[in-house]
């Protein structure tokens, strides 16, 4: 009798993981037939099944961040990446992806204090400077411009070049310093110290000749 219940227990647990191996291998394959057909609410869809399955498993939590990424839902991304981060303190990509999630919600102090946080595991320039963008933003402007400072003084951003607006919706390259001397420029002519706004707009032309934006409030 007890050998008959062990057989009949031992079926039941191969034929359980066997069922949810299957689920998850067609929920599987429905996550890659979406992605051929560029559909994300199925591909979505898909994957919270999958997790249903496989709820330990921290690569599907990724992909659906990544699938929160693809169609700008920030809320859900947001929340996607702070289970990642509660799982993996030193995830960068979820923590930077918490950063973005938040700016575009516009919760601006949220941000920077996950974007200081970004920083300190990184040491990058560009989050740097947008750490310094929104303490502009947020009117802190003598920590903005010490930070667009110590930006000026990296020699390894020489060589970056980044896009700026233009008007009709149109963008130009500049140099990164160019860009950096004119945020100082904008901040010192908010602080209606024109002097040195006006400086900072030079030097900004200096670098970048056709600054659209910079020649304007020269202009002014």
């Amino acid at each position: 009798m007890k050998k008959i219940f062990f057989i009949i227990f031992l079926f039941f647990i191969v034929f359980t993981s066997f069922t949810q191996e299957s689920e998850f291998d067609i929920q599987k394959n429905i996550y890659n037939k979406s992605k051929l057909y560029n559909d994300p609410t199925v591909s979505i869809n898909a994957l919270y099944k999958m997790i249903s399955l496989q709820p330990d498993n921290l690569n599907l939590l990724d992909t659906l961040l990544r699938e929160y990424i693809g169609v700008s839902r920030w809320p859900s991304a947001y929340m996607v990446s702070r289970e990642i981060l509660s799982n993996n303190a030193n995830n960068l990509f979820a923590l930077e992806v918490s950063c973005i999630a938040l700016q575009n919600l516009g919760l601006k102090q949220q941000s920077l204090n996950e974007y200081e946080s970004l920083y300190l595991k990184t040491d990058r320039e560009d989050v740097l400077y947008t750490i310094a963008f929104l303490q502009y933003e947020l009117k802190n402007y003598n920590e903005s411009i010490n930070n667009l400072n110590i930006l000026l003084e990296k020699n390894s951003i020489d060589s970056i070049k980044v896009s700026v607006n233009m008007n009709g919706n149109l963008t130009q390259e500049i140099a990164m310093k160019s860009q950096l001397h004119y945020l100082k420029g904008i901040i010192y002519e908010e602080k209606n110290d024109k002097e040195n706004a006006k400086i900072q707009f030079k030097k900004a032309v200096n670098i970048s000749p056709d600054f659209e934006s910079a020649i304007k409030k020269l202009e002014k």
